[in-house]
């Protein structure tokens, strides 16, 4: 029986490593998006727009805003303040 030996570049083989990292880390489920990168409370979205909570407030009730109602909390989704 003939034996072959391959010869991989370093490179390579570092590629498969980080290809194989990314895979395990999706299977475990590290690279889910989080609710925080997803939303922010009405303290933020006011920071972030460099404007007042009340005036937050008015445009969410003006539908100006993207948010969810989550019991008394609201979270408003980053998304519609850019």
């Amino acid at each position: 029986m003939e034996q072959r030996i391959a010869i991989v570049h370093e490179n390579t083989i570092n590629i498969i490593l980080e290809q194989q990292q990314k895979i395990l880390q999706l299977l475990q489920g590290k690279n889910r998006i989080t609710e925080q990168s997803v939303f922010c409370n009405v303290r933020e979205a006011a920071q972030i727009l460099c404007v007042s909570e009340q005036k937050i407030r008015q445009m969410i009730d003006n539908d100006e805003l993207k948010y969810k109602k989550l019991g008394k909390s609201i979270r408003i989704y980053r998304s519609s303040l850019v």
